[in-house]
């Protein structure tokens, strides 16, 4: 934690010295609402699981998928990430029916639709799920509404993470930090 907080007085230090004071307030305030939250892992469990797919917040976690995504740019866990990002959202779909919020698929689709599309043409045929009267039992997608395939879910997510967090993967800054120092 102390490397954390050594990197974050770099940034600050940084901002500072280029004259971004309205960036350094930005930073400043969203180091105070953490978004990684200290890379703790039930943290960011809670924030999934428990409150922005339940609470239809559609938006942040796609910012906090794409804070990862971008964290874990550099490395070789890319692909492992991309495939749980993926499930997430289907898994934000899925609770968004069974809470009987179509309409949350609905402006789901409308806002991320042409991103999830490029990324993947498996999601044309979610596309038209909240259209579908009983999409739990359609055979392509009745795997998604069972209680397994959620507990798998939640539990490669939690290993995913602690492995990242508990991994010795560096942090870009220190990365740059090291390399800096190396020549």
């Amino acid at each position: 934690m102390e490397n954390m907080e050594y990197a974050e007085e770099l940034v600050r230090e940084f901002l500072m010295f280029r004259g971004f004071t309205n960036t350094l307030q930005s930073y400043d305030s969203e180091l105070r609402s953490d978004i990684g939250q200290s890379f703790q892992l039930d943290k960011i469990l809670d924030l999934i699981f428990s409150l922005y797919v339940p609470k239809f917040q559609s938006h942040n976690l796609i910012a906090l998928l794409g804070f990862f995504n971008n964290y874990l740019s550099e490395t070789t866990l890319v692909s492992t990430f991309s495939k749980l990002e993926t499930s997430l959202l289907r898994f934000y779909v899925v609770h968004a029916l069974q809470s009987n919020r179509a309409d949350k698929v609905f402006d789901f689709f409308e806002t991320y639709g042409a991103q999830l599309l490029q990324k993947s043409q498996d999601w044309t045929h979610w596309f038209a799920i909240p259209h579908m009267k009983n999409p739990n039992l359609d055979p392509e997608f009745k795997i998604f509404f069972t209680k397994e395939w959620y507990e798998a879910l939640r539990l490669s997510v939690r290993n995913f993470f602690s492995e990242i967090f508990n991994a010795t993967h560096i942090l870009l800054l220190f990365n740059f930090f090291i390399i800096m120092l190396c020549f």
